[in-house]
C-alpha cells in the first residue's frame, strides 16, 4: 500500500520541476484516503517554509478542521528536513514514509542563546496550561 501513495507523491514532486523548485512531493493519508497532496513551492513563491510537507500539513489541517492529524500517514519523496520533521511531529502524524534519504541535510551553524528571562517565559507558559486545565 505504501507504494501506491509514494507514487502519488512522486507525481506531485514532478510538478515542482515546472517552477524550478526542488522536486519533492508529499501526500497525507487518513484511513486509506488521500486528504492532502502537494509539492515544494519555496522557489516559486519565495517563502522559506513552503516545503511540500508543511504545505501538505496545512491542507490536511484545513480539510479536517483540526491541527491534530491523528491516525494520519505522510508520504514524502525525500527525507524531511529538521523544520518539516518538527511540523510532522507537532501535527501528531502517526507515521512517516519517505522515498530517499536527504544527502544534503543541513548541519546548522545557527548560534543559539537561551535562558534569557527564563523564569518569566516559563511562568507565562505554565499559567496558560494551568488555566486551560481548570
Amino acid at each position: 500500500m505504501d507504494e501506491k501513495y509514494i507514487n502519488i507523491a512522486i507525481k506531485e514532486a514532478l510538478k515542482s520541476l515546472k517552477t524550478k523548485d526542488v522536486p519533492v512531493g508529499a501526500v497525507i493519508v487518513k484511513n486509506g484516503k488521500v486528504i492532502a497532496k502537494t509539492h515544494n513551492r519555496k522557489e516559486s513563491k519565495q517563502i522559506a517554509t513552503y516545503h511540500a510537507e508543511v504545505l501538505a500539513i496545512e491542507k490536511a489541517c484545513r480539510k479536517l478542521k483540526n491541527w491534530r492529524l491523528n491516525n494520519c500517514v505522510i508520504y514524502v519523496t525525500l527525507e524531511p528536513c529538521k523544520m518539516c520533521m518538527g511540523a510532522i511531529e507537532d501535527s501528531r502524524i502517526e507515521r512517516l514514509v519517505y522515498g530517499t534519504i536527504n544527502p544534503k541535510k543541513v548541519n546548522s551553524k545557527l548560534k543559539i542563546t537561551s535562558k534569557i528571562k527564563e523564569e518569566e517565559c516559563k511562568t507565562i507558559i505554565s499559567k496558560f496550561f494551568k488555566n486551560k486545565r481548570k
